[in-house]
């Protein structure tokens, strides 16, 4: 029951969250804690963080971010191109915090 309204949840976040571009991610004030909490939750997000790096790296393919802000949940599209303990490092230097993912949309 509890990964239904997980799957849910994640649904209702991803049709709710608003599309920005990649240049609006300098005007973005992310959250400070991290939007995870369930230990396998966090395992998830950086299995996909690292697919998706793979994937940006090896055939240039972009991925949806969904992530946490101070004005709500925002999304965009973009290539991931390194993963540190504290960063999304996306194409063109712009960063995210790995803290405020919410999810990664590998299409």
């Amino acid at each position: 029951m509890f990964v239904l309204y997980s799957s849910m949840e994640k649904f209702i976040s991803m049709v709710a969250a608003r599309k920005i571009e990649q240049t609006e991610l300098l005007k973005v004030i992310f959250k400070n804690e991290d939007t995870m909490y369930i230990q396998e939750q966090v395992k998830s997000r950086d299995q996909k963080l690292y697919m998706a790096m793979l994937m940006g790296n090896n055939y240039y393919d972009n991925v949806r971010i969904l992530f946490n802000t101070e004005d709500g949940e925002r999304e965009i599209v973009s290539r991931i191109w390194a993963r540190t303990d504290k960063f999304v490092v996306l194409k063109g230097g712009m960063f995210i915090p790995i803290g405020a993912v919410i999810d990664i949309i590998l299409d």
